[in-house]
């Protein structure tokens, strides 16, 4: 009797464990991805419409391709912090380059 017992309750520990890593994958670190792709999702969303933005103001500017190329990896530099405020001040300088540009110098790192 003595082993079976000691099967049993080998197995309840077992099952309890994996219960347990269950219950906190379920409760506490799906939330947490959840929510990290969605605020990724906003970052990113961001990000993209502040170069769309700048890329149609390139486009009426006819802004060479290489200044550009420049200007698009600077303002993936911008902090997380900022985008909004660049992507406002992009928004307001409408297609005039060099407002564009202070913009994007004043947001990048």
């Amino acid at each position: 009797m003595q082993i079976g017992g000691t099967l049993i309750t080998g197995l309840v520990r077992v099952l309890v464990v994996v219960g347990t890593l269950a219950a906190a994958y379920y409760f506490i670190v799906r939330p947490v991805l959840d929510t990290t792709e969605k605020v990724s999702t906003g970052i990113n969303s961001s990000i993209q419409q502040s170069i769309d933005e700048a890329n149609d103001a390139f486009d009426q500017a006819n802004v060479n391709p290489q200044n550009q190329r420049v200007m698009t990896n600077r303002i993936k530099t911008v902090p997380t912090s900022q985008i909004p405020k660049l992507e406002r001040c992009i928004t307001r300088s409408g297609t005039n380059i060099n407002a564009i540009n202070r913009c994007i110098d004043r947001y990048s790192q």
